[in-house]
């Protein structure tokens, strides 16, 4: 993970923008105006925000840390017609072993696996993993093979659909530091969700323009099943509106900043963000700033002392005196890198996805992250929210806070 990422993130920070990007922008993108934090107002705001709609009908269930795995390797085991993943990090181990071998079976059974990973984020994974997956009658690639004209613009979405029908996103690698509880030094802590409903044709969709790219093929007709709106009784359906959106390089402005902001300025009551490289541009610190003193509950999980990335330790604690001054509330996580990058705003909408706080993010990686509104999920969200609360050091307090003890209305 190291090797893999310290040229991205030691350049993204100390120049405040890839070198894709140097030019400064005339005027920063800033949204500005109220947002709704749910219902046909935000989804209608995301709509003209990125161009993406909301639709009903999906169902989120959590899969945080190792459990990943058990998700991904169940989930393919199922696959009738296709396995499609695109991934910023695959390395040689036993992580990556299980779904060699979830996906080699079901290869050999004759289902289509197609697999793309960033080859600047998957060191070992041309000489040892590739030639297994392919001997099974896998197709994979790199996305744009190094060397490359532009070095800094990776693949960095986190992706499995199997089927057209269900899929999986959020912070995970294929890497043994995703196995275990997060709880340990060796073990990264991460949140990740597995989705079922409409939401999953934008997530299939996704996977689609990356694999264009890298082929020049389409993907057959029957990896976009219809996927009806919820019914009584139809397996896997739930009543929550989701919306999967997928970011690329832009000059101007991602579709990843945009998302970002657009959920920051939702907030109403709460926003409390996960985010592994904190490190929020001007723009952003003010709009959390401004939440903050309009009384929004913003609270800020990050990386301690363990973080993969010393560099990123540096400019994320620079962001503090502003954003506490205002009212936010930061902690940083002990056990071990908290890689997650979440969102909970109010208490029905949820974000979980690839985009961090950074200038890589928000300026030419491939990125993407599910957005959902489901009253449950969020609950949930709260949950795990404040459980990593309690393995976490506030800023500026002392004692480590205990389980329970920051929840809502205390």
């Amino acid at each position: 993970m190291r090797w893999a990422t310290v040229a991205l993130v030691a350049t993204a920070v100390m120049t405040g923008c890839p070198a894709a990007c140097t030019e400064e922008r005339p005027r920063p993108f800033q949204l500005t105006g109220e947002v709704g934090s749910g219902g046909p107002e935000f989804a209608v705001a995301l709509y003209q925000t990125v161009g993406v709609r909301m639709v009903p009908g999906n169902r989120l269930t959590w899969a945080n840390n190792g459990a990943v795995f058990d998700v991904m390797v169940e989930e393919i085991g199922r696959a009738r017609t296709s396995v499609n993943l695109v991934m910023f990090i695959w390395r040689p181990g036993r992580a990556s072993d299980r779904l060699v071998e979830a996906m080699t079976e079901r290869a050999r059974a004759g289902v289509a696996c197609r697999v793309l990973v960033d080859p600047f984020g998957s060191n070992g994974f041309e000489r040892e993993v590739k030639p297994r997956l392919e001997a099974a009658g896998c197709r994979a690639h790199l996305f744009r093979p190094l060397p490359a004209d532009e070095t800094l613009a990776r693949n960095h979405r986190k992706l499995l659909v199997v089927d057209g029908r269900v899929g999986v996103t959020g912070g995970l690698a294929i890497q043994d530091e995703w196995l275990g509880n997060g709880l340990r030094e060796d073990a990264w802590r991460d949140t990740n969700a597995r989705v079922t409903g409409p939401v999953v044709e934008q997530m299939q969709q996704a996977f689609a323009e990356n694999w264009q790219e890298t082929t020049g093929e389409m993907l057959p007709a029957s990896d976009f099943p219809t996927l009806a709106r919820a019914m009584p009784g139809l397996d896997g359906a739930g009543e929550g509106w989701a919306a999967f959106v997928g970011s690329t390089a832009n000059p101007e402005v991602t579709r990843a900043e945009r998302l970002t902001q657009l959920m920051v300025r939702a907030a109403r009551e709460r926003l409390w963000i996960a985010q592994s490289y904190f490190t929020p541009n001007g723009v952003l610190s003010a709009l959390l700033q401004e939440r903050a003193r309009a009384g929004v509950d913003v609270r800020v999980l990050a990386p301690g002392d363990l973080n993969d990335q010393e560099v990123i330790t540096v400019a994320q604690r620079a962001s503090y005196s502003a954003l506490r001054e205002a009212g936010v509330r930061l902690w940083e996580y002990q056990p071990s890198m908290m890689h997650a990058k979440t969102m909970l705003v109010d208490d029905r909408l949820v974000l979980v996805g690839s985009i961090n706080y950074d200038p890589l993010s928000f300026n030419v990686l491939e990125e993407g992250s599910l957005v959902m509104e489901d009253a449950e999920a969020a609950k949930r969200m709260e949950a795990f929210f404040l459980e990593d609360l309690s393995h976490a050091r506030e800023v500026g307090v002392r004692e480590v806070p205990r389980a329970g003890a920051s929840g809502s209305g205390q």
